[in-house]
């Protein structure tokens, strides 16, 4: 819980926006592009596929600070179709929504 609550810390407010959406959704494989519309308030000029892996990519800080690994997993895209999946394990997601009410 304590290097939940380090990683939790060490977010910018757009990878909390994310990691919080997935940890509320825990199991399940959410599109980027859901994530970009539901976690990120919406599509911007920018590719969702990018928008979200730039948002993920700047949890490294949280990462390397509390020697815990990231806490979701992500699966690429298949051939001919656009954008990564990603998800939270539902034990993952309780210590880190745990670590978030501790704020």
């Amino acid at each position: 819980m304590q290097r939940a609550a380090v990683f939790w810390a060490e977010l910018a407010p757009q990878a909390r926006q994310v990691l919080e959406y997935l940890a509320r959704n825990p199991g399940r494989r959410i599109h980027c592009t859901e994530l970009a519309d539901k976690a990120l308030d919406g599509p911007n000029e920018s590719d969702p596929a990018r928008r979200v892996a730039g948002v993920l990519s700047g949890m490294s800080k949280g990462h390397s600070n509390s020697g815990r690994r990231l806490p979701f997993y992500w699966w690429e895209a298949p051939e001919g179709s656009a954008g990564a999946t990603y998800a939270v394990r539902p034990s993952v997601a309780a210590v880190f929504l745990a670590a978030r009410l501790g704020e």
